[in-house]
C-alpha cells in the first residue's frame, strides 16, 4: 500500500533503483562502444535518461515526498528512525533535481537529445595527427596526450598537439553553444544566474561565488611559484620548451622514461589489490567491472559509474555493483603508470560507493545531491599514494623485483615537484575557462570569441604564449551534461585530500599500508553518503574548515625541500608494518576488454586472477 509511509518508501526505492540501473547499463554500453548500433544505442539510451529524469524532476513527487517526511516526524505516524531519515534522503534528492515549470522540464529533454547528438558527432569526428611523411593517423585524445610526454620527434608531437587543438572548433562547430545557452536557461531555472551555478548549488550546494573564492585563493597562493617555474624552465632549456607541444615532453619526458620499468602495466591490478588490502580498504561484496585498456570507440577518459547501488533494504543490505574505465596503451611508455592511477582513482571512487550503508538508494547514488568535490576526494586521496616515496620503495619494482632506486625518486621530484604548482593551475585554468564560456552574454558567445577567451585564461594561468598542452575544450568533462559545471571538484578535492592525509600522517606517522586508513575512510567518510555536505565531512575528520592552505603549501615546497621529506620517507620505510597476508578486498571482480573477459577473481585467488591479468598485458603489448 503506497499510502503508508513504508508503502512509499518501497515504491520511491524500487522505482529509482529500476530506472538508475536502466539506464547505467546502457550508459556503459554506448561509452564502451559496444553497440552493434551506435545511434540506436544512444537514441535508447536518452529515452533511459530521460525516463529517470522525470522521476526525479517531478514537482508533484517531491510534494508528496516532503508530506510523508513531515508525517513521519509525528509521534503517532509509527515510522521508524530509518524511515525517518530515508525520507529525508529522498527531500533532498528531490529538491536537488526538481523543475518546477513543465517548460523547464521540457527544455531539459530538449538538451539530452542535443547533447546526445554531439556525443555522436564527438565520437565520429576523425581524429587523429598528421605524419609529413606518412600522412594522416587516426588516434584517440587519449593518444594524442600520451605522445606530448613520450614521442621523441618534435614535428610528430606538434601534430599529436594540433589534433588535440582541432576538438574545440569541432564541437563549438557542432552544437556546443547551442547546448551551453539552453543549458544557461536551464541553470536560471533552476535558481541560479547561470547553469554553473544553478549547477553547483544543487550538487556542492555551495555557490558559484563559494567556490571560485576558495579557487581564487589558490591561484593568488601558486601564481609567483608557478611564473618563477616557467622562467627557469626557459632559462634551462631555451623558449621553444615552452611551446605546447614541447612543454610537458621537456620537463616531464625523461622522468617518465626513467620510472616507467618500475611500474609495468602488468603487474598493476595485482599492486593495486596488494595496496589496498594492506590499507583495510574492503567492498563490501560488490561486484566490480574493469575495462583499462585503449580501443577506437570507447569513451576517451577514465569513469567510474554504479548501476547497482549499495543500500539497506528492509530484506537485508544490497552490494553495489561497480563499472570502472581507463584508456591505457600496452606497450606506451607510461601506460603502467596510467593504468595504476586509474586503478587506485577509480578504486577509490568504487570503494566510496561500495560502502555507503543507508536505508535509501538515494544516498548511494553518484549524482546530486553526492558532492562531486567530496568524491573526487576519496578517489585523489587514493591515487595520491602513487607519488610518496614510502609507497614507491615497496610496491614500484621492475618485472624482476628491483625496487625504485632513491635516486630515480628524487629525479622525478625534479619535474614533478618543480611543476607542482603550475599542474595546480593548469586545473584551475579549465574550471576559469569553463565559467567565462557560461558568463558570456548569448550575443557575444562565438566560436571566435570562446576560443579566445580560452587562449586567454591558458595564458593568464600557464605563463605558456601559445596555451595549454591540452586545450581546454579537448577536455571532455565540459561537453558531457553529467561532467559540466564538475572540473573544480577535482580542485577542491586536491584541497580535501591534503587536508585529510595531514590528519593521518599526524596521527599515525605515516599513509602507506596504515590499516588505519580503510576503516576511518569507511567510518567518517563512505558510509553516510550523501547525508551531509562535502564541507561537513572534511570537518568532521580533519577537525577544521576546508582551505586552499595545505595543498598550496604542498605546490609550493622547492624542489630540495620535496627530496629531502623523500628520503626521510626511504628510510623510514623498513619500520612500517607491512601485510604479507592473501590479499582480501571482499569483492568480486572481472576484468574486460569489451566483450572479452581477460581475467575472473575466483574466491581466495587474487594473485591467479593477477597474473591471468598480467599475461593477457603482455601479449598485447608484444603486438
Amino acid at each position: 500500500m503506497t499510502d503508508t509511509i513504508r508503502g512509499y518508501l518501497d515504491e520511491l526505492n524500487s522505482t529509482y533503483a529500476r530506472l538508475h540501473t536502466a539506464k547505467e547499463d546502457l550508459f556503459w554500453t554506448t561509452k564502451m562502444g559496444l553497440a552493434d548500433d551506435a545511434d540506436a544505442a544512444q537514441k535508447e539510451f536518452d529515452e533511459r535518461e530521460i525516463a529517470l529524469q522525470r522521476f526525479l524532476k517531478d514537482p508533484e513527487r517531491l510534494v508528496r515526498t516532503r508530506a510523508k517526511f513531515a508525517e513521519a516526524e509525528r509521534p503517532t505516524s509509527g515510522a521508524s528512525p530509518e524511515d525517518h531519515q530515508a525520507l529525508g534522503g529522498w527531500v533532498t534528492t528531490f529538491e536537488s533535481h526538481v523543475l518546477e515549470s513543465a517548460e523547464a522540464r521540457a527544455l531539459f529533454e530538449e538538451l539530452v537529445e542535443d547533447e546526445g547528438r554531439l556525443a555522436r558527432a564527438r565520437g565520429e569526428m576523425e581524429l587523429g595527427w598528421r605524419d609529413p611523411n606518412a600522412g594522416f593517423t587516426r588516434a584517440t585524445s587519449v593518444k594524442l596526450s600520451a605522445m606530448l610526454r613520450s614521442e621523441p620527434d618534435e614535428a610528430k608531437r606538434r601534430a599529436a598537439w594540433e589534433g588535440l587543438a582541432s576538438i574545440e572548433p569541432y564541437v563549438l562547430d557542432h552544437g556546443f553553444l547551442e547546448i551551453v545557452e539552453k543549458r544557461n536557461r536551464l541553470g536560471r531555472a533552476l535558481g541560479g544566474e547561470d547553469f554553473y551555478d544553478g549547477t553547483v548549488r544543487r550538487v556542492e550546494r555551495m555557490s558559484k561565488a563559494e567556490i571560485f573564492e576558495l579557487l581564487d585563493e589558490l591561484e593568488a597562493r601558486t601564481r609567483d611559484r608557478a611564473r618563477r617555474s616557467i622562467q627557469e624552465i626557459e632559462a634551462k632549456h631555451g623558449s621553444r620548451a615552452l611551446e605546447p607541444w614541447n612543454f610537458l615532453y621537456t620537463t616531464l619526458g625523461d622522468s617518465t622514461k626513467a620510472i616507467d620499468p618500475y611500474f609495468p602495466f602488468a603487474d598493476a591490478i595485482g599492486i593495486w589489490g596488494r595496496s589496498f588490502a594492506a590499507l583495510g580498504i574492503r567492498y563490501r561484496g560488490a561486484t566490480l567491472v574493469l575495462d583499462l585498456v585503449d580501443r577506437r570507440g570507447k569513451y576517451e577518459n577514465g569513469f567510474m559509474h554504479g548501476p547497482e547501488v549499495a543500500w539497506r533494504a528492509p530484506r537485508g543490505r544490497i552490494p553495489a555493483r561497480i563499472h570502472f574505465t581507463a584508456n591505457a596503451i600496452p606497450g606506451m611508455v607510461g601506460s603502467g603508470h596510467r593504468a595504476m592511477e586509474t586503478l587506485f582513482h577509480e578504486g577509490g571512487h568504487a570503494a566510496h560507493f561500495a560502502n555507503i550503508d543507508m536505508p535509501a538508494p538515494c544516498f548511494g547514488q553518484e549524482f546530486a545531491p553526492t558532492s562531486v568535490a567530496f568524491s573526487e576526494t576519496q578517489s585523489m586521496f587514493c591515487d595520491s599514494l602513487l607519488g610518496d616515496a614510502d609507497w614507491r620503495t615497496r610496491y614500484a619494482k621492475r618485472r624482476d623485483g628491483t625496487p625504485l632506486p632513491i635516486g630515480l625518486i628524487e629525479q622525478a621530484l625534479e619535474s614533478s615537484q618543480a611543476l607542482a604548482a603550475w599542474q595546480a593551475r593548469g586545473m584551475l585554468a579549465v574550471c576559469y575557462g569553463e565559467r567565462a564560456i557560461y558568463e558570456l552574454a548569448p550575443k557575444e558567445r562565438t566560436k571566435e570569441r570562446v576560443l579566445a577567451i580560452l587562449r586567454d585564461v591558458e595564458k593568464r594561468f600557464l605563463f605558456l604564449e601559445r596555451g595549454a598542452p591540452r586545450p581546454i575544450l579537448a577536455v571532455p568533462h565540459l561537453l558531457s551534461a553529467e561532467s559540466s559545471a564538475y572540473y573544480h571538484g577535482y580542485v577542491l578535492a586536491e584541497m580535501a585530500v591534503h587536508q585529510t592525509r595531514e590528519h593521518f600522517v599526524a596521527r599515525d606517522g605515516h599513509l602507506v599500508d596504515n590499516p588505519k586508513i580503510g576503516p576511518d575512510l569507511a567510518r567518517h567518510y563512505w558510509r553516510d553518503g550523501n547525508l551531509r555536505t562535502f564541507r561537513e565531512y572534511v570537518r568532521e575528520l580533519c577537525g577544521h574548515e576546508l582551505s586552499a592552505k595545505p595543498l598550496a603549501d604542498h605546490v609550493n615546497l622547492t624542489v630540495a625541500a620535496a627530496q629531502a621529506e623523500a628520503r626521510a620517507q626511504v628510510a623510514r620505510e623498513p619500520s612500517l608494518p607491512r601485510s604479507n597476508g592473501a590479499v582480501e578486498l571482499d569483492a568480486k571482480i572481472r576484468v574486460i576488454h569489451g566483450r572479452e573477459t581477460i581475467a575472473e577473481l575466483a574466491p581466495g585467488e587474487f594473485e591467479k586472477f593477477s597474473r591471468d591479468f598480467g599475461a593477457w598485458i603482455e601479449r598485447q603489448s608484444a603486438t
